[in-house]
């Protein structure tokens, strides 16, 4: 697939075409190699399914929009063109915030900036004032966890607690080992925990 056919694919990003991860790792292996055989709608498919969490991964390290769209985009053009390292033993999403990430970080590095809080959060099946408050409080949480924790700590629970990873998944996701992820976990709940009670 050529990477312009791509980019357009991703550029045609809506909620509403969003499609649920898919479950098994038999099917993401199998849209992967139908990818590598030159299979266009199978890495469309890909973009379809993920494109949102990794937009939205990216939206809470950079806080600009078109800096999350635009790193989005670069994720997905990277895995296109890295797609035959992709181990299928591992969940595809692990391996896209991954590159996510390094992404972020070489952007981060150009840029010398970081700043990251949620604007949005995904409230099923509550009344519109429902998902405004409970939109409110996730927004104020992770203001107070931005502004309180180092930039490591900070990514650490937004994967931990925002993305669901396990800490295994997360500890792959960051180049960590598993218990240093779990020293991190605990130094950033007991650094909120005091700011907290200080407040």
């Amino acid at each position: 697939m050529p990477v312009q056919m791509m980019t357009l694919a991703i550029e045609a990003r809506t909620d509403e075409g969003f499609t649920e991860p898919m479950e098994p790792h038999d099917d993401e292996a199998m849209l992967v190699r139908e990818a590598l055989n030159g299979g266009a709608h199978a890495f469309e498919q890909i973009v379809r399914t993920y494109d949102r969490r990794v937009f939205h991964f990216l939206h809470q390290m950079t806080r600009q929009r078109q800096d999350a769209e635009d790193l989005a985009q670069q994720t997905f053009i990277k895995a296109f063109q890295h797609l035959d390292r992709f181990d299928t033993g591992r969940p595809l999403i692990n391996w896209l915030l991954t590159i996510a990430r390094r992404t972020a970080l070489n952007h981060f590095r150009s840029s010398r900036k970081w700043e990251s809080v949620p604007d949005e959060t995904a409230a099923v099946g509550l009344s519109p004032a429902g998902q405004a408050e409970e939109r409110d409080q996730s927004d104020h949480l992770w203001e107070r966890a931005r502004a309180t924790l180092s930039r490591r700590e900070f990514e650490i629970l937004w994967l931990r607690f925002a993305e669901e990873l396990s800490i295994q998944e997360t500890a792959q996701v960051v180049g960590l080992t598993q218990t240093h992820v779990k020293v991190l976990v605990h130094r950033a709940r007991k650094a909120l925990l005091k700011e907290r009670k200080c407040s």
